[in-house]
């Protein structure tokens, strides 16, 4: 392929078997008719020359269809429709199966969609799904608990908790609580102390208000998520100052895809990364607030996932 932000492992076109399973709380499910929904799905995968069945399912429900279509030897890919917890969940029941993961986004921010070059629309990321190809991707796992987007200490796990405390109905009541939790956990930011090894030979302790690690790089010009998701590196972002002032400016250029250049924040590249301490850890794991034991062990699962990709052509860059 020309473009190298993903691996095409079948340049030719497959006639498959899908399971759809499709959180029919994520925003933009909500926003549409369930009917329309499944037309457009079966039609425009049809002429493809694809199989669909349809299945609206949340919480315990949708994991057990998901692992459900893992055991049918007859469906070759599930298309998860949801936000970017949703699509988490699929990507670790899916993972080393052999079973083609398609995204179809339908949540508040749909970080990893937007790596694939999956169109936010639905309708149109329907049909740049139904025209697409296998693919491959790269896994995280922090411990045993995989990840497709980001691992994250300090500023963004405080931020869920306080915004988790409120009630929200809706996509922007969501967005709303968190920018609120955001400002008042930046007032009083947290400061995470823990020994760093970079599985280079290089230990060191930190003391930091805030600590990213994403699969694979984010890119540049745009929200943080990985430009290229089969890069086989962890990027680390870790925040060096804790004045309000000096994380304020982070939080702004986050939409830019600038903030990893500011002089307050320490940016590298590893394999692999441990993270110690003699008591648990609060992490956000793709957006999930977790409580892990440390230490705390960080790899990269070169080619663990296998997709259904746009075509360039049917995709869209930098959303």
């Amino acid at each position: 392929m020309g473009d190298s932000r993903l691996s095409a492992t079948d340049p030719a076109r497959k006639t498959m078997r899908f399971a759809a399973i499709i959180n029919p709380g994520a925003s933009t499910v909500k926003d549409v008719e369930r009917d329309w929904l499944e037309e457009t799905l079966v039609t425009r995968f049809a002429e493809g020359g694809h199989e669909v069945s349809i299945n609206f399912a949340d919480g315990p429900s949708m994991i057990s269809a998901m692992k459900a279509a893992v055991k049918d030897d007859d469906v070759e890919g599930v298309i998860a429709g949801g936000g970017d917890g949703t699509i988490s969940a699929a990507a670790a029941i899916l993972r080393d199966t052999g079973k083609h993961l398609a995204v179809l986004p339908a949540g508040n921010m749909n970080l990893f969609a937007r790596s694939l070059g999956v169109p936010l629309e639905i309708e149109a990321a329907i049909e740049a799904l139904a025209c697409g190809r296998p693919g491959k991707a790269d896994i995280a796992y922090a411990n045993d608990r995989p990840f497709i987007h980001e691992f994250s200490l300090g500023l963004h796990p405080e931020m869920i908790e306080q915004r988790d405390k409120q009630k929200y109905g809706s996509r922007m009541a969501k967005l709303v609580a968190s920018m609120r939790s955001l400002y008042q956990v930046i007032l009083r930011p947290p400061r995470v102390r823990v020994w760093l090894d970079d599985g280079e030979g290089s230990e060191r302790a930190i003391a930091t208000p805030a600590l990213v690690v994403s699969n694979n790089v984010f890119g540049e010009g745009h929200l943080p998520y990985a430009d290229r998701v089969d890069g086989g590196e962890l990027g680390i972002y870790i925040a060096r100052s804790s004045r309000s002032a000096d994380l304020a400016a982070v939080t702004a250029r986050l939409p830019l895809g600038s903030w990893a250049d500011l002089p307050h924040m320490e940016f590298f590249t590893a394999k692999k990364l441990k993270l110690s301490r003699k008591r648990r850890l609060k992490v956000a794991i793709d957006g999930e607030l977790v409580m892990m034991e440390a230490p705390v062990e960080i790899r990269i699962a070169p080619g663990a996932l296998d997709l259904i990709i746009p075509t360039e052509e049917h995709a869209v860059r930098g959303q």
